[in-house]
Order: C-alpha cells, then sequence, then structure tokens
C-alpha cells in the first residue's frame, strides 16, 4: 500500500496568445503554484484489475475519471497485464471549480503507482501522458512555483527556485453551474488578451513583471500583476463571477483572479484573521457555494 496527496493548482497569470496555431489551439503562457487545498489518495495491489472508490458519490469512477485514466496509461505503458490496483480518493478540492483537481489527482496516480509498481518514469514519458490528460496534469506532477508554456499538447515547465511570499487565500466557490474550458476558449474575447505575449518588454508585460516580483519575493510586485485572459470573457457570460471579485475587495481582499478558467475566485489576503473576517463578511450571500480559507504551499 502507498498514500499520496494531490494538491490544488492556482493560476496566477494566465496569458493567451490570440494567434492560434495550426491545429487550432491557442498558445499559453501560466505561472502557476499549488495550495493547501487536497485530495486524499490509497494504493492497493491488486490483479489485473483497475478499480477507483471515491467518497463523493457525483464523481464518475470510471473511464471518464481522470485517476482511472492515469492508472490505465501508466499500466498500458509499463505493460505488464497482472499489473493492478485499487485506489481510494477522498475529495476535498473544489470540482469543475478551476483548480485542476483531477488533473492533481492523475498527477497523484502516477506518483502513487510509481512507487507501488516500481516503476521509473522519464520526462519524455511525462509528456507522453500529458498530452492525453493536459497542461495541469504536467503542471501538478512537479508542481512548486512553476512557467508552464503549452503550445498545443507540448509543455515545457520552469521552476521558480524562490518562493512565495506569504499569503492567506480565501477560495470563493459560486453556486452556478461550470462551463467547459473547451467552450471558455470557443467564446474567447481575444480583443485583449496575450498582450507581448512572445516580447519580454517589461515595461508592459505583467507576466514578465510577476515573474521578477517572485524572484524578488515582492509581495506587492505579485498582487499587482496577476492576470487571467480568460476573465473578461467569462465575466462577460457570468457577470456575478465579476461581481464576486469585486466583492472580496470589499471584504478585505489585497488583490483577486479568477482561478483557471472559472468559476471560482480567489482573493489574496495579508492574514488568516483578515482572511477569516473576508469569509464571515462574504457568508450568507446566495450565489456562493462555498467559501475555504486556505494559503499557497512552499
Amino acid at each position: 500500500m502507498t498514500k499520496t496527496t494531490a494538491y490544488a493548482k492556482l493560476d496566477l497569470a494566465i496569458n493567451i496568445n490570440p494567434k492560434k496555431m495550426t491545429d487550432g489551439h491557442y498558445p499559453v503562457r501560466y505561472i502557476d503554484c499549488q495550495i493547501d487545498l487536497c485530495d486524499k489518495l490509497t494504493f492497493e495491489n491488486q490483479i489485473e484489475k483497475i478499480e477507483v472508490i471515491c467518497d463523493d458519490p457525483s464523481l464518475p469512477v470510471d473511464e471518464d475519471n481522470f485517476v482511472y485514466k492515469a492508472a490505465i496509461l501508466l499500466k498500458e505503458m509499463v505493460g505488464k497485464k497482472r499489473l493492478g490496483t485499487k485506489i481510494t480518493l477522498v475529495k476535498n478540492i473544489p470540482i469543475k471549480a478551476g483548480f485542476g483537481g483531477g488533473s492533481s489527482d492523475a498527477a497523484a496516480t502516477i506518483l502513487g503507482l510509481s512507487r507501488l509498481w516500481k516503476v521509473k518514469l522519464s520526462d519524455n514519458q511525462i509528456k507522453r501522458v500529458a498530452r492525453d490528460l493536459g497542461k495541469d496534469f504536467y503542471y501538478s506532477y512537479y508542481g512548486k512555483v512553476s512557467e508552464v508554456v503549452g503550445k498545443g499538447k507540448n509543455y515545457e515547465i520552469m521552476p521558480f527556485r524562490s518562493c512565495l511570499p506569504k499569503f492567506w487565500l480565501l477560495v470563493v466557490v459560486p453556486d452556478v453551474e461550470k462551463p467547459s474550458t473547451g467552450w471558455v476558449y470557443e467564446n474567447l474575447k481575444t480583443k485583449n488578451i496575450g498582450r507581448n505575449f512572445d516580447k519580454q518588454s517589461f515595461s508592459t508585460n505583467k507576466i514578465e513583471k510577476l515573474k521578477t516580483a517572485i524572484w524578488q519575493s515582492d509581495k506587492m510586485g505579485i498582487l499587482k500583476n496577476l492576470t487571467n485572459d480568460f476573465e473578461d470573457s467569462v465575466f462577460s457570460y457570468y457577470p456575478i463571477i465579476g461581481e464576486i471579485k469585486d466583492d472580496l475587495a470589499r471584504a478585505g481582499a489585497q488583490a483577486a483572479i479568477m482561478a483557471g478558467s472559472g468559476l471560482s475566485v480567489v482573493g489574496f489576503f495579508g492574514s488568516k484573521k483578515k482572511a477569516e473576517i473576508g469569509k464571515q463578511k462574504l457568508e450568507g450571500e446566495g450565489v456562493i457555494k462555498q467559501i475555504l480559507v486556505s494559503k499557497p504551499l512552499n
């Protein structure tokens, strides 16, 4: 038996090039970190069968589950028919909320089963898995504070040597059904996105300023340069999400950003006490499903 922990991912920056590649994908740059919201996975050996058990009945446990997919992919790569496992998944990361929970679970599955089955994968093999499971899987496999560049189904990751300064977070999950990431891309408003995507212009490029702020542990520099190119498009179709971002500011957040392609919003606070006071101010809002206090991992 072996156990792993799958941590939620938070995009501090999403920078989308408005010019599609020939394969129809948008090139994207991300600055990602992990936060302490996490799922727990336990792996036990059994012969041949891949079995997933989850404490959340709303999640599938078959081919539509990222944990199951990851286990099957690893078994196929290893090429040993008799390998099997029983995987128990305990969910805490909000589902379909912009935190890459399924992808993080998949990464934790590859890590856990690699230990259980005594398998060692190269970076090229991990990239092959990422072509099936996506960018968030690739990031979550390596973790830490990193820049990730995605072009089509190919990804490169560049970890930062520095850590984030201490922040406390309010994770606000709205009671609104999330559209698929594919739908968000299809309805992307490209007019104001991807500024200086391929240029290193420090004066105009927020993602370059954010990288420098992280290297220098510049707390205010980080807060000023959080950026998510999905926000304008999502806010135009779901104005309530923009309102939640404004509500976080009124509740004391120093900055706020939409998580991934939505629909959760994360507020940044200077202390745990201030985050908890902000939570009290937001509780009872009808559109809010869940509010969680969290912090980045370092």
